[in-house]
This record gives C-alpha cells, structure tokens and sequence, in this order.
C-alpha cells in the first residue's frame, strides 16, 4: 500500500469514527425530546380506540395515572442507547456510502442522496429493530397490567430483554424486522434527500457564506423529520403491532384494518408529526455542529 493510500485509509476511519461520535450524540439529543410523544404514538397505535378515543384521551390518561416519569418515560433507557447506536450508523453508512459512489460510479448529487439514504437506513434497521421491541413492550406494559387476569408484564429493560428471548430465542429480538426493513429503507430516503434538498435550497439565497445559519439547519432537520414519519408511518403501525402483540406481518395488517379500517394504520400520525419537529431538528443541528467543531 502506498503512501497515498495509507493518508486515504486512515482519513476514511478518522471520517467514520467522527460520525459515528456526532451520530451517537445527535441520535440521544434527539430521542430525549421525541420519547414522551412516542409513549403515546405507539399507545394510540396498539390500543383500542374505545381506551383512547383521541390522542388528548391517551395523555391524559398516561400523566392521571402513571404520571410523567413512569408513564410519557417508562422505558426511555433502552431507546436512548438504541437512537445513539441508530444514528451513529445511519450517518456512518450514509457518508461512507456517498463517499464510495461519488469515487466509482457518475451518479448524479440526487441519486447519491437517494441509493446512500437507503442503504443507512437498510443497515440502521438491524440496529433499531431489538431496541423498539424492547421499547414498545415497555411503552404498553403498564396498560396490560391493568387487565382483569392478564398476566403481569414486567417494566424494567432486562427481566424484558429475558423474557424474550427466553420465550423467543435471540431471533425473537428482530420480531418486526421486516416492517422495520420497510420502513427504515424508504424513511432514510425521505430523510436525507429532504434534508439535504432544504439545506441546499436554503444556502442558495445567501451563495457567498460557506455555512447555512442555525434556523436553517433546524427548519431542514424538521422538515425531514415530517417527511420521514408521514412517508412511513404505516408500516410504523405494522411494526408496533408485529412487537408488542408478537404476530406476523399479515397477521398485523389484517388486524389493523378489521379493527379500524384504513384510517387504523394513520392512528398516531398527528402526535408523531408533532414530535418529528423538535426531535429531527435537534439531531441535525447537534450533528452539524459538532461536525463543524471537529473541523
């Protein structure tokens, strides 16, 4: 190997290693302000609307009973590991992947952001799939528990995590895997291609600065996270209801549209959307920040 190509080798891993630093560190940020809103989107996806008839009825009666820590946050500890693990590879994987094809192929700037966002998000599935089960099991463990005669489920991570895979086996923790293979696939695309596409519509009207300004990079970082959450929030819906109720993908969508119709696999979308504007904004603006601060 020459010298050239020992400098390009160590300045890829140097590259990768940042981001996956800055991802790790965004993705937290990001989750901590999504968690209370995703508590009660995946409530309203796996529960009957005679519980929660709306989604004020679900907050309402999460604060009344279970209050704020053990109710909007009942489980937070493992989707903060998973959102640094998530956005440290979606990143990674998303820069390497733009890297390899503007080096081997003639792919135009739209067509790199497209193929490079789903293969981040086809990778970060993997990661993310164990941890949302574990996530959306302890989200609805405390409703289960109020059950006439149910078995009593348990609300800490690890008796959880044992109980699948005792139960299930190591496969059991990738239940919703395909779901979430959807999902994260074509959500990546959306994600990045938006992102990228406002930041650059926005950097157009002030050419001569060599960075775009911090309302910038947060109105792009919402954007895309409406972008995300409103392009695949079906298959979000099938995916919370293949963990929390361990069926099969059929199985969940025939479930969703006998219970609610069509309208069932949109159930949570407006508190989602919600979310997806501080979450979103936050993890780009603290990755491009910290990315700047490393340069």
């Amino acid at each position: 190997m020459s010298t050239e190509e020992k400098h390009h080798t160590i300045n890829n891993q140097n590259s990768a290693f940042k981001d996956i630093l800055n991802g790790s560190i965004a993705g937290a940020c990001g989750k901590f302000i999504e968690y209370p809103f995703d508590t009660v989107k995946v409530r309203l996806q796996t529960q009957g609307s005679k519980m929660f008839p709306t989604t004020w009825s679900c907050i309402k009666y999460t604060y009344t009973n279970e209050g704020i820590l053990r109710g909007f946050f009942q489980g937070i500890a493992s989707p903060l590991f998973g959102a640094s693990l998530e956005n440290a590879t979606l990143f990674v994987a998303y820069n390497q992947t733009s890297k390899y094809l503007n080096k081997t192929t003639q792919v135009s700037e739209l067509s790199n952001i497209i193929i490079s966002g789903a293969v981040a998000g086809s990778f970060a599935s993997f990661v993310l799939t164990p941890v949302e089960l574990i996530k959306c099991k302890l989200q609805v463990a405390n409703l289960e528990n109020k059950i006439p005669g149910a078995v009593q489920q348990t609300t800490k991570i690890i008796p959880t995590l044992m109980n699948v895979l005792k139960t299930n086996g190591v496969t059991g923790l990738w239940q919703g895997q395909s779901s979430t293979f959807i999902r994260e696939s074509f959500g990546g695309v959306a994600w990045f291609a938006t992102y990228e596409l406002v930041k650059s519509k926005l950097k157009e009207r002030h050419p001569l600065d060599k960075d775009n300004k911090t309302w910038e990079l947060l109105v792009s970082g919402a954007s895309a996270g409406l972008a995300f959450n409103a392009s695949i929030f079906p298959a979000d819906t099938v995916k919370s209801i293949m963990q929390t109720e361990h069926t099969t993908i059929k199985k969940a969508i025939t479930k969703i549209i006998t219970r609610y119709g069509f309208k069932g696999f949109y159930r949570g979308l407006g508190i989602t959307l919600i979310r997806a504007v501080p979450a979103n904004a936050t993890v780009f603006y603290t990755y491009e920040t910290l990315s700047t601060l490393e340069n």
